[in-house]
């Protein structure tokens, strides 16, 4: 079975057809998915109708293709989404070793897509990082940021529970209007807020460059007169370009502390409610479902 959204707030699981894998092919068995929070509530609310749900999931091989060298069995990071098993090309699956936990391993999505951000502004040595939102995008900027060797890292948040789990990822957290205004050199948009991405604006210097990484946002992000008056350059990034070489790096990095990212775990079962729960505040930075064994989907 798959989530699938047909009207805002109207979810219901429908059935996948199911075949043995083509040459190349494998086929997974879910344990885990988790959440885009605001990603996927902007589906839920706004459409496009029908869609699916999700994209970030940890699951097994069941069965493969002819061609095919990973075992049944083997663990795989995957981008199914919300769907109790699913057929994939093997180069598209990426296997987890047996150190690295299955919480840790979720993050090699969101994780990629991230730091194509990154990528794209390059952050160069001395420079000063500003990130708009300590959500999943955001706290993942800040993993990418600081393990790479970025030192000054900021985050914009006003949730302080979200600021506390930034600053346990290495950066300095401030509550909206704190800080001085042109005191960065690149910033990344992960707040989904209107209001939070005028604020990281103001905060660049001239010349200053910004990723934007939300793409669930809650209104239009509208260029506020500080991008001109200082030149500012603004890009944008979406899915990953090479989601494996980025889990190479992360199983060498697999800090237990992304598991917090994780805080609340559901059953399929409960998935269609939680998106109704999720649209009041505060969030959760993510959610997980847990498929286990017995699960009807």
């Amino acid at each position: 079975m798959r989530l699938t959204v047909t009207a805002p707030l109207t979810l219901a699981w429908e059935e996948a057809p199911t075949r043995e894998p083509a040459p190349g092919e494998v086929r997974t068995r879910t344990r885990l998915s988790a959440l885009s929070v605001a990603s996927e509530l902007a589906v839920v609310l706004h459409g496009p109708f029908p869609a699916r749900l999700g994209y970030q999931t940890l699951g097994t091989v069941e069965v493969v293709g002819e061609g095919v060298t990973l075992r049944p069995g083997t663990r795989v990071v995957t981008t199914l989404g919300h769907a109790g098993a699913g057929l994939h090309r093997a180069d598209r699956v990426v296997p987890v070793p047996p150190e690295v936990p299955d919480r840790v391993a979720l993050a090699a999505i969101l994780g990629e897509e991230t730091h194509k951000g990154v990528r794209r502004v390059s952050p160069q040595p001395g420079e000063r990082a500003l990130v708009a939102g300590a959500g999943l995008l955001g706290l993942l900027t800040v993993f990418n940021l600081t393990r790479r060797g970025v030192r000054d890292v900021t985050v914009l948040e006003p949730d302080p529970a979200r600021r506390a789990l930034a600053q346990a990822f290495g950066a300095v957290a401030c509550a909206p209007g704190e800080l001085p205004h042109a005191a960065f050199d690149v910033g990344f948009e992960c707040s989904a807020a209107p209001a939070g991405f005028a604020e990281l604006l103001a905060h660049l210097r001239p010349r200053g460059r910004a990723c934007v990484l939300s793409d669930g946002n809650w209104g239009a992000l509208a260029l506020p007169p500080a991008f001109h008056a200082r030149e500012l350059s603004v890009t944008a990034s979406s899915d990953g370009e090479d989601y494996g070489a980025y889990a190479a790096w992360l199983w060498r990095h697999a800090d237990p502390l992304l598991e917090r990212l994780y805080p609340v775990t559901v059953t399929p079962a409960d998935l269609p409610t939680t998106y109704a729960r999720l649209h009041g505040t505060p969030r959760p930075v993510s959610v997980v479902v847990d498929w286990g064994e017995g699960q009807d989907a």
